[in-house]
């Protein structure tokens, strides 16, 4: 199974980096298309909604039909309708392009997780820990591949190349999994109420995540910063969140909800930190905490599902959240066209606070609900 796990997240890593090479290239598409932030915003929304949409049903026909099958249709999905924006002439060709992307990349989350709480029981935080690595070194390597790429060739050339990388992965995914078992056939279409609180979270945590990862280079560069030292900052905050993702399924495992809290906690107040002292140590200490969310948020997730509806929570909960994700961008871009770089941020601060304080009051809640 650990071979199947490192392919697993593989395919995680580049559904990531298809995701967010939009960011470092954001300043040559928007001068190509004269976009202000709130379009530029639309760009990372045009993806997510549907990214969001396909969730809860992904999570069901993982469970009903096979969640390796579903594994493999993502991957090879989400590599073909990236690759297409090479032929993107027109804004609402970009957006339409995205959108196919964010529908097949969605049907990549629910069954690979399903599939790894599933196997791994009681270490599931551990194991999430490593699939949610998808984030941070999909988002940290993306620049170092895409900028080079754009610079010398034009930015449409970087998503072929990412989707030729992303179809080899799949290809050996495929051959991978094949010795894997899986359960399947029984399915129920559920949520437990249980899971409601932890969305509303996911959905603020998220807002804030993609906030932050859609504008970070601009916002760094607006502070007087070059494009290139911007772009290392926000490498470096993902590569360094390949520890946080490590550490907070480990932490999970061992402390349960409380590692939950004090990693919203800590992010509200390390991006107070980044926006009074923009630089490496800021960046620095944001990314041991900023990753680190993913990993908890999905395994207690999985411990609020039964065994016949693990793929349908584990969507339910993704899904909220990306409604957030696909609320955060334009969000941010609004405030940030209104308020400016300084003010949007802070206010992304605030959202990672009412995430904490909504798990805060749910195990209150749960207190006095058994007195």
């Amino acid at each position: 199974m650990f071979v199947s796990l490192i392919l697993i997240t593989l395919g995680w890593i580049f559904n990531y980096a298809h995701r967010m090479a939009v960011s470092p290239l954001l300043p040559m598409i928007k001068a190509e298309f004269h976009l202000s932030n709130a379009q530029a915003g639309l760009l990372m929304t045009a993806l997510l909604l549907p990214y969001a949409l396909i969730q809860v049903p992904a999570g069901y026909l993982g469970d009903r039909f096979g969640r390796k099958r579903l594994l493999a249709l993502s991957i090879f999905g989400y590599s073909i309708s990236s690759a297409m924006l090479f032929f993107a002439s027109q804004y609402w060709e970009v957006l339409a392009f995205r959108a196919l992307y964010g529908f097949f990349s969605g049907l990549y989350y629910a069954p690979a997780t399903a599939l790894i709480a599933e196997t791994y029981g009681a270490r599931k935080g551990s194991a999430l820990g490593v699939f949610m690595l998808g984030p941070p070194v999909g988002s940290g390597i993306v620049p170092l591949l895409v900028v080079p790429v754009a610079l010398n060739l034009g930015w449409r050339y970087a998503f072929p190349i990412l989707a030729v990388m992303s179809s080899v992965v799949g290809v050996l995914l495929v051959i991978s999994l094949r010795t894997l078992e899986e359960r399947r056939g029984k399915a129920r279409l559920s949520i437990e109420v249980g899971s409601v609180n932890l969305a509303i979270a996911n959905f603020l945590a998220l807002m804030a995540f993609f906030g932050v990862l859609t504008f970070l280079v601009a916002f760094l560069t607006s502070t007087g910063m070059g494009v290139e030292k911007a772009s290392y900052l926000f490498s470096l905050l993902s590569l360094v969140g390949i520890a946080g993702s490590l550490t907070g399924g480990v932490l999970y495992d061992r402390l349960g909800r409380k590692a939950l809290e004090l990693a919203f906690l800590s992010n509200a107040l390390l991006i107070v930190l980044l926006v009074l002292k923009p630089g490496f140590l800021s960046a620095l200490a944001l990314g041991l905490t900023f990753y680190s969310v993913g990993p908890m948020v999905t395994a207690f997730t999985a411990e609020t599902a039964r065994k016949d509806n693990l793929g349908p929570v584990m969507g339910f909960v993704n899904m909220v959240g990306f409604f957030g994700a696909t609320v955060g961008p334009y969000f941010t871009g609004w405030l940030i066209d209104r308020l400016g770089y300084r003010e949007a941020f802070f206010a992304i601060a605030v959202l990672y606070a009412l995430a904490w304080s909504v798990i805060k009051g749910t195990k209150r809640a749960e207190k006095v609900s058994r007195t």
